[in-house]
């Protein structure tokens, strides 16, 4: 994680304020809800290797199966905006697909797929978001908080054999993962309100895993009620073994652009 952009990025939210113009309503102690739908397909890289389920798995998901995007499943967004505290709800899911000449042994649920095997396979990831942000620091329009909330991903994979003759061979398994989040978000508005941007930055460690998230998120209203948001998070879930459990090692990275539509009222 690099600190400095992050920092930067902050700084030039909270600065944003300045762009409001003079004379004009304050709208930073307004109280707002905003109800949208958002498309979100990060890319996803990473790897699973040791006991899941009491079942062996040893599978690399871009190296192995060449997972690409497939299709997005929209998902729901509610934010809530008030003068002291903030709260904010999404969802989304993508799914992957890979088609595959295996180079090396791949596991899978207990199922082995051996080198020279094609294997085609699915990952579907669904993620469901939900922070609570205290604001420590108040301007008419900008604000920096605390963020406390949780992140849960639910991973579903399935890998099955595509033998010139006989039967395939298929496997799948399911992975979740409920991350608790802490960390900090900066926001602001300008031209009364016309225009919302926010970033954040959250990280948690326990026992040589770690996992962080950064984001920024950017929302124009060309009329009061309804606006257009584009935004970019990226995250990293890095468990070694030994560490949350003794026999499985886990690594993701998650990272893309969302774009949705959304209500305020």
């Amino acid at each position: 994680m690099r600190i400095l952009p992050i920092a930067l990025s902050l700084c030039t939210t909270a600065a944003f304020a300045q762009l409001g113009a003079p004379g004009q309503t304050p709208s930073g102690a307004q109280r707002t809800w905003t109800l949208g739908a958002q498309s979100f397909g990060p890319s996803l890289s990473g790897h699973f290797q040791g006991v899941q389920d009491g079942q062996p798995i040893a599978v690399d998901l871009e190296g192995d199966l060449g997972l690409g995007k497939d299709k997005l499943t929209p998902g729901l967004f509610l934010d809530y905006q008030g003068p002291r505290f903030a709260f904010q709800i999404s969802s989304g899911a993508t799914e992957y697909r890979g088609d595959r000449v295996m180079t090396r042994t791949v596991t899978v649920d207990g199922t082995s797929y051996t080198a020279g095997t094609r294997v085609r396979s699915k990952v579907k990831l669904a993620s469901v978001d939900g922070i609570w942000t205290i604001k420590f620091v108040r301007q008419p329009d900008a604000w920096l908080g605390l963020d406390l909330g949780v992140q849960a991903w639910t991973l579903d994979m399935d890998a099955s054999s595509v033998p010139p003759v006989g039967a395939p061979v298929a496997a799948a398994t399911r992975i979740t993962a409920p991350i608790p989040q802490i960390g900090l978000s900066g926001g602001s508005r300008g031209y009364n309100g016309a225009v919302e941007a926010k970033a954040y930055v959250h990280y948690l460690g326990y026992k040589n895993a770690k996992y962080t998230l950064f984001g920024a998120d950017l929302r124009v209203f060309p009329v009061s009620w309804f606006g257009l948001r584009a935004f970019y998070e990226g995250g990293s879930f890095d468990v070694p073994k030994g560490s949350i459990q003794d026999d499985l090692e886990v690594k993701l990275d998650r990272k893309g652009v969302g774009f949705g539509a959304v209500v305020r009222f």
